[in-house]
């Protein structure tokens, strides 16, 4: 895995960092607490073997409680900010 803290936006120059928070359209405001590279299963709903694929983990507070356990892929993390 890859310990990266900033990695180069798909189609832009928007870098995503470690530590940093971001407006998220389905979460709100966002924490990213981790960056990993080549991972075999993203989350219990979505699967893959892309080793390739860089996959953000990040906090969000839903219904009034901390949840840091959310994950996406990176394109799809730039959708939901952008």
């Amino acid at each position: 895995m890859d310990d990266s803290d900033e990695l180069p936006g798909s189609d832009s120059d928007l870098a995503i960092e470690r530590g940093e928070n971001y407006d998220h359209a389905e979460h709100g405001q966002v924490k990213v607490t981790g960056i990993w590279k080549g991972v075999e299963q993203i989350d219990k709903a979505r699967h893959t073997d892309e080793k390739n694929i860089f996959i953000v983990r990040y906090s969000a507070e839903i219904n009034g409680e901390q949840v840091d356990e959310l994950t996406d892929t990176l394109d799809e993390f730039l959708q939901a900010i952008n």
